[in-house]
């Protein structure tokens, strides 16, 4: 998924506000995953998800630049004592937190209930 963000540096979630949801991913110290997001591919993009994994190891479907210190920022915003993750929709808000490991399913069928991605859904029909 290539997002345009006119040569901006250092990407925010403002910056990717209206235009992606985000899926921020927090390990547990004890867990180093690097994510193939390949087989996912097209419900990312079709939902317009950006997946960022932050722990030890970054991953993310996107090629937006993410300065480490903004990082490390949403990890002691929205990261628990143990393995944890956010959905942020496209307003920016928080639509789900769990402790649980990565509920993919979850996710789609959270998103694909909010109205946007209704509309979405409807406009590609």
């Amino acid at each position: 998924m290539v997002l345009a963000f006119e040569g901006k540096e250092n990407v925010t979630l403002d910056d990717l506000r209206w235009k992606n949801r985000i899926v921020l991913y927090f390990p547990s110290q004890d867990q180093n995953p690097k994510y193939d997001l390949k087989s996912l591919e097209e419900e990312l993009k079709e939902r317009k998800i950006i997946f960022l994994s932050i722990g030890e190891r970054f991953t993310t479907n996107s090629e937006a630049n993410f300065h480490r210190d903004y990082l490390k920022s949403l990890h002691n915003k929205y990261a628990s004592k143990k393995s944890n993750w956010v959905l942020i929709g496209l307003d920016g808000g928080v639509k789900l937190k769990s402790d649980d490991g990565l509920d993919w399913v979850l996710i789609f069928k959270t998103i694909d209930s909010m109205p946007m991605r209704q509309s979405e859904i409807r406009k590609s029909s």
